[in-house]
C-alpha cells in the first residue's frame, strides 16, 4: 500500500460534501494563504504521525456545523457576528472533518484518521506539510467559508 495520499481538488470537495449538504454545494480553488484560521483539524497515520491538516475559517466552521444539524441559518449568522462558536457547532464540525478524511485517501493509499479539532492558534506544526491547497466552499442556504488543506 502506498503512503501517498490524494491531493483534493475543488471537484472532489464538491463530490464529498454534496453528499452531506446537497447538490447545490459549490467549491472553488482559493489561495491557501488567504484562509484565516479559526479551527484546525489534524490527520494522522497508523504510526500517529501528522500527515495532513485542514485549517478552516470561522464561516466554514459555523456553516458546516450548523448545516449538518439543520440549525437555522440565522442562528449561524448570529454566531459569526458575535464571534462565537457553540459546543454543538464544534462537535458537528469535528464530524465534518472526520468525513473529510475521505478527501485524502484512495483505495491504494495508506490509512489516515482524524486526530483532533482545536482552536487555531499558530501554524508552527504545519511547517513540515509542504503542499497547501485552498478551497472556497458555498454551503447551500448558509453561506461561504474557506478551508486550506496542508499535506505532504
Amino acid at each position: 500500500m502506498s503512503e501517498t495520499y490524494v491531493k483534493p481538488t475543488a471537484a472532489s470537495v464538491i463530490s464529498l460534501l454534496a453528499m452531506i449538504y446537497g447538490d447545490e454545494l459549490n467549491a472553488s480553488d482559493l489561495d491557501s494563504a488567504s484562509v484565516s484560521g479559526q479551527r484546525i483539524a489534524t490527520f494522522i497515520n497508523d504510526d500517529d504521525e501528522l500527515v495532513a491538516a485542514c485549517v478552516c475559517d470561522r464561516e466554514f466552521v459555523v456553516y458546516s456545523g450548523a448545516a449538518l444539524a439543520m440549525i437555522p441559518a440565522g442562528g449561524a449568522q448570529d454566531m459569526i457576528a458575535e464571534n462565537s462558536i457553540s459546543e454543538a457547532i464544534s462537535g458537528n464540525f469535528h464530524e465534518v472533518m472526520n468525513i473529510c478524511t475521505k478527501l485524502l485517501m484512495s483505495d491504494s493509499s495508506a490509512h489516515l484518521r482524524l486526530d483532533k479539532t482545536l482552536d487555531y492558534a499558530q501554524q508552527a506544526e504545519l511547517d513540515t506539510l509542504a503542499t497547501r491547497l485552498g478551497f472556497q466552499v458555498d454551503i447551500p442556504g448558509y453561506g461561504s467559508g474557506s478551508m486550506a488543506i496542508y499535506m505532504n
